[in-house]
């Protein structure tokens, strides 16, 4: 997902101070804050993971974990199959019957039996796919490309890109509308793209100013609203028609996972710090943090089961490694203690 240079010293800070930050947030609110319960349920393997995707017309749960992908049972949460193979999983799209999950590190698209999780096919794509999702409009799967800056357009039925759109900048996050478009982050010029599903093509840039490294993103379909986190600290609430920028608010540092529950009038933000910020949606244009929800510390993408209501996150225990001066520094993950996170209402 986002790819976020952190100094030495700020992430010793992180490391030591960060569920401390999450806390103070949420004492700032000044609002009684919601109930809820997490449940932890530990997967095998070994790194940290991605993107999820939670499919209610299956009834599956799709957990991307560094070389592979976990299937679970979504009522149940049981495991049912895992799909391997990757030299760094992404993200998951389910189309035509079939499961479709980008490998960054290696330039592909592994399509997927979902029962079984054996490979059917593995499609070369465009450099460093990330996120991936099915377009029902137009029946296509599309894979946002990092280094290659561009979108891959799939047939879910024959498995073959038919079409490669360039956005000429690194897209994050996207969503479909269910109506014709789809809406991405492009993290390099802090800004939304919208592709028009049935031409193919992209048809406009919403800036999003003072934002830094925008990435998670999240859509209220209703209301045209769109909801994007910046590395800065903030999320945008914008009108998905006309690009205007509605509000501004204080999220965690370096936010990666939205959700949109419309059912309860919630926006998610999971950051890496150890604390989600929950954000009630008063109306269309109104919206006041609600809390901030304390969670295990990386636990930075989200799933959402509309059906339950519940949230999905995974994370580690984690392993900073030795500082080096001028150099990216990111956690590894103790062996052993990746996990599924379960958030729910009490």
């Amino acid at each position: 997902m986002s790819r976020i240079v952190i100094s030495a010293s700020l992430a010793l800070a992180l490391a030591a101070g960060a569920v401390n930050t999450a806390e103070a947030r949420s004492r700032a609110t000044g609002h009684h804050p919601a109930a809820f319960k997490t449940e932890r349920h530990t997967l095998p393997g070994e790194g940290r993971g991605d993107y999820m995707l939670a499919d209610e017309a299956s009834d599956r749960l799709f957990v991307t974990h560094t070389s592979v992908v976990h299937i679970l049972d979504m009522t149940t949460l049981v495991p049912v199959a895992t799909v391997s193979g990757f030299k760094k999983a992404h993200g998951v799209a389910v189309a035509a019957g079939k499961g479709f999950a980008s490998d960054g590190d290696g330039n592909a698209i592994i399509v997927f039996d979902l029962a079984t999780g054996a490979t059917m096919k593995i499609i070369a794509g465009g450099q460093n796919p990330d996120n991936i999702l099915y377009d029902a409009p137009s029946g296509m799967v599309f894979a946002f490309n990092g280094t290659s800056e561009d979108v891959s357009v799939i047939d879910p039925v024959t498995a073959e890109i038919v079409k490669t759109i360039p956005v000429g900048d690194k897209p994050e996050f996207a969503r479909s509308d269910g109506a014709g478009q789809v809406y991405f982050n492009m993290e390099d010029g802090h800004s939304i793209g919208v592709i028009d599903t049935a031409k193919g093509e992209l048809v406009n840039r919403m800036v999003l100013p003072d934002c830094e490294g925008p990435a998670a993103l999240a859509l209220d379909t209703a209301n045209h609203r769109l909801f994007s986190s910046c590395g800065n600290g903030q999320m945008k609430v914008v009108n998905a028609d006309t690009g205007a920028i509605i509000a501004s608010l204080p999220v965690g540092e370096d936010p990666d996972g939205i959700v949109f529950d419309a059912r309860s009038k919630r926006i998610i933000v999971a950051a890496r710090d150890g604390g989600w910020t929950i954000i009630n949606q008063l109306g269309a244009d109104r919206y006041r943090i609600g809390q901030v929800y304390k969670i295990d510390e990386y636990a930075k993408t989200l799933a959402f089961d509309s059906k339950t209501g519940r949230v999905f996150s995974s994370t580690a225990d984690l392993v900073w490694p030795t500082q080096v001066p001028g150099k990216k520094l990111l956690p590894n993950a103790k062996p052993g203690t990746f996990r599924l996170m379960v958030v729910s209402a009490r």
